[in-house]
């Protein structure tokens, strides 16, 4: 097995599908509090990937046919760039996506949210499988449960809930 020195920086990642990377990274960084590390091409970027709390998050538009031969795309990831051309066309980019993000602290983090007027979907809860989340949808439509983790509440009965 090859080996590489290049050491990972964030220990999970995930590349949503936006409309506009600008628009975007604006929302990520101004109401979220995600912080842009680098981004493709620097004049008018269509790829950018942004840093929460140790966390990534990169976000990307799709290419034209034309960029993507630019890039060196072969027809095999071409024909799979045509499918996902025709699936976010047809909208709903963000539909059955969740993305969990840690937070230390879930109260403070809904705190800050409702200053920077990011309305949550629900209330700050804490989940019968043991953490405290808030959910947000971004302006294409992803799902964002920022948690914490939280002691389980009491089953009906009184019994602790159990992890499985």
């Amino acid at each position: 097995m090859a080996t590489s020195k290049h050491k990972q920086r964030h220990p999970n990642a995930i590349h949503l599908t936006v409309a506009s990377v600008p628009r975007a990274v604006r929302f990520y960084e101004e109401k979220l509090g995600c912080k842009m590390i680098e981004s493709f091409p620097p004049e008018k970027p269509v790829w950018a990937n942004l840093v929460f709390d140790g966390q990534a998050i990169m976000l990307g538009e799709l290419p034209s046919l034309q960029e993507a031969r630019q890039l060196g795309m072969d027809q095999e990831e071409i024909e799979v760039l045509k499918q996902d051309a025709r699936a976010f066309a047809r909208g709903g980019a963000g539909t059955g996506v969740s993305y969990y993000v840690k937070v230390k602290d879930v109260d403070a983090f809904a705190r800050k949210l409702k200053k920077r007027r990011v309305k949550p979907l629900l209330p700050v809860k804490t989940q019968f499988y043991g953490i405290r989340d808030v959910q947000v949808q971004d302006l294409d439509g992803y799902r964002l449960v920022f948690y914490s983790p939280a002691a389980a509440p009491a089953a009906p009965g009184g019994d602790a809930a159990s992890d499985g």
